[in-house]
Parts: C-alpha cells; structure tokens; sequence
C-alpha cells in the first residue's frame, strides 16, 4: 500500500506543478476526431493491428533505398550514409532539395544522441562542440514540447496555447525515445487524445526512468507502416486561419522539413528537406513528406519535427567546408538564387551522432 500510495504523489505530484505554473489557463480542448484506437509504445518491430490487414502491410519486409535521376548516394563512414536529392520530385511533381543521412543503428560504433541548450546554438557549433558527424535540429519551441535528456526532464510546456496566438497546443502528437546509445523507439500514444491528453501523456512518459531521452513533436507521419501523416489534417480540421493553426501549418503551407525515422532493418533517417524557393525548392506538407519517405525508403516509423527556418543538417566532411552545413536554411541570402549555406537559425534541442 505504501510502495502505491508513494508511486501515484511521485506521477501526480510534477503534473500538478506543470498545471499550476503555466502562463495561460487550460481550457477546456475538444479532442480531435479519433484515428483508431489508441497506440502505445512503440519500437522495433512494432505490434500490428491484430489478425486485421491494411494495404501498408504489403510494405513490411521490403527495404528500400532511393536511386535514379536527381538522387546521389555517399558512404560517410561505414555503416553510414548520405544520400542528396535536387530536382522535380515524383512524388510531389514539384522542385525539392532533400537531404537524408542513413545510420545503421546495428553498428555498434556509432551513438545516436540528444541535446538541449538552454540558450539555444546552431546545428554547426553543436557538431564542433560535440565532435559528431552528423548533427540535425530537432524540436519545437521548448514551451510547447515535452523534453527528457540524460534522464533529466530538461523542460515541461507551461503553455496549453502555442505562445501568443491562442491556438491550442497541438504539437505532441507523437515521440521519439533514445537510451543514449543504438537504441531507438518511436511512441504514438497521443494518437486521438485531446491536445492536453497528449501533453500529460509524454509528461507522463518523461518521468519513466525507462526513458533517459525523449522529445514530442508532431505530426507522426509514419507509425509501424501506417501513413498516419496522409490523415493529420482530417484528425486536425481548421479552426482559424492563423499560422499556428495546425491544418494551416501542415497542410495549406509547403515549408522545410525537419523529420527523424527509421526502418525496419534498424536503420536511422535523418531527413532535411528545403522550401520556401519555388524554383529550387518548394518544400511539403506533411501529407507530401509522409509519401516521400514511403515510396523512397519505406519507413516504418516517422515523425516531424521543426521545420521552416530551423532545419539544418551537418554532416561530416559535405556541404560548407567550414560548417559541414548540407542544406540552404531559409534564412540564408540566396535572393540571387546563388547557393549558400550560412543563415542557421539558433535552437534548443539537437540529435546528432557521435563515433564511440
């Protein structure tokens, strides 16, 4: 009785002080349309829908890589790779600058990693600071997310709004969970909750010890063959017009990309994708982005994570010889349509892989 009375003060007692500090009420958020039952975690191999088939299921089994005209394929190290898209995309029939590094996670050489900076850096100081060899932007504002490192929740959203905009806090749909070293599982437990079911849902998860590193995001594109990010906007209808709206946000605008998944032969992807340059790169929604990953690398799992101005990959000895920058963050000058890689934008949260 003890041992259960002391578990349910230590699960209640940081959702108290999350829901008693934050800046705005909670008001009262109508859940979303329900997408199905309820998922739970899930990881390698992920569980199916029972003796039910879907046509997802034709994909499992099948590893697939990218090839052909616009793609180029570079070995890093082994058990890494880089691949680069630029041309017009079969899938979204539009110009797009892609760029994919590839971690076979069974390669015990390598660790796959995330980092929090409270003052916030930028993709190519965190690939010095850490000596990695391949660094990505990661999450959202840190007010509207949910993040554990090194088995510290580093920070929980006081916000049930994103910022000023009084648009309800959607951006925990899903996450991602790493132990620090090969070990990689993707959670869908916000599938059909509330927006603030989902936040108490990865709070909740953040204070496993199970779970030494963890960050929400949305949307989930990919969840065990499942084009889960197809329906987002169906699950998230629009409720205004404001930019943060998620069927704005996903939907109606193309932006960059910012997306970590993984296969089902163990492999991470670490997924940038440029925009907001029609004649180079348009970008996608999220919609776009799931079908992309599915018919070039047949993810099993896939989740989005900040895009726009933020995404950025570095990757070991490509892209700006100085910054090892691979892509054209927006905010770089290239008005003149001249490539350029300066213009990271600073943020909080990283992944990057280091060699052990």
């Amino acid at each position: 009785m003890k041992r259960k009375l002391f578990y349910l003060i230590a699960v209640s007692i940081p959702l108290l002080v999350w829901s008693c500090g934050g800046k705005d009420p909670l008001p009262d958020l109508i859940p979303p349309p329900s997408g199905g039952e309820q998922g739970g975690q899930g990881g390698q191999g992920g569980e199916g829908g029972g003796t039910e088939t879907h046509p997802w299921d034709a994909n499992r089994g099948k590893e697939v890589y990218p090839s052909g005209t616009g793609w180029t394929s570079t070995a890093i190290e082994d058990g890494i790779r880089y691949f680069t898209f630029s041309g017009t995309d079969p899938v979204t029939k539009s110009p797009q600058r892609v760029f994919v590094t590839d971690v076979d996670l069974s390669n015990k050489d390598y660790s796959v990693k995330l980092a929090l900076y409270d003052n916030r850096s930028t993709a190519s100081a965190v690939m010095k600071d850490k000596k990695a060899i391949v660094t990505m932007n990661a999450g959202y504002e840190r007010e509207s997310i949910v993040i554990r490192v090194d088995g510290r929740t580093a920070f929980m959203m006081p916000n049930s709004t994103i910022g000023t905009t009084g648009v309800p806090n959607w951006k925990n749909e899903g996450c991602v969970i790493l132990d620090g070293t090969r070990d990689v599982r993707f959670d869908y437990t916000g599938k059909g909750l509330s927006y603030l079911d989902q936040q108490k849902a990865y709070m909740k998860l953040a204070q496993d010890s199970r779970n030494p590193n963890l960050l929400s995001s949305a949307p989930m594109l990919i969840y065990d063959y499942e084009p889960v990010g197809e329906t987002f906007i169906t699950r998230y209808p629009k409720a205004s017009g404001n930019s943060e709206d998620p069927y704005v946000h996903q939907s109606t605008n193309t932006h960059p990309r910012t997306v970590i998944a993984k296969n089902e032969f163990n492999h991470l992807l670490l997924v940038v994708i440029d925009g907001r340059r029609p004649s180079v790169s348009r970008g996608m929604s999220a919609k776009e982005v799931t079908q992309f990953l599915v018919t070039n690398f047949n993810a099993q799992y896939a989740l989005n994570l900040d895009g726009g101005g933020s995404s950025t990959m570095c990757v070991q000895g490509q892209g700006d010889p100085s910054t090892h920058v691979v892509n054209y963050p927006t905010d770089s000058d290239e008005v003149k349509n001249v490539p350029d890689h300066t213009g990271e934008r600073s943020v909080p949260t990283f992944f990057y892989v280091v060699k052990n």
